[in-house]
C-alpha cells in the first residue's frame, strides 16, 4: 500500500464531502470540483511526482 493511499486512509472526509482531493508526499495539495484545472495546476508545482486523486462522496451514498 502506497504512502499516500495510507494518508488517505486516515484522513477526516468530512471536511472534504463532495470534492476532488489529490495528494502528494501523504498531504492534500489541491481539493475542489474541477479535477481537472486542479491536476493542470498540480503537475506544474509538482512535476515528477504522480499525485493520488480520489473523490470523496457525500455522506448518504449507497454503494451496491
Amino acid at each position: 500500500m502506497s504512502d499516500n493511499f495510507q494518508a488517505f486512509l486516515k484522513l477526516n472526509p468530512s471536511q472534504y464531502r463532495n470534492q476532488y482531493i489529490l495528494m502528494i508526499d501523504k498531504k492534500v495539495v489541491a481539493k475542489g470540483k474541477d479535477i481537472v484545472s486542479m491536476l493542470k495546476s498540480v503537475q506544474k508545482k509538482y512535476p515528477h511526482k504522480v499525485p493520488l486523486i480520489a473523490k470523496i462522496p457525500e455522506k448518504s451514498v449507497l454503494v451496491l
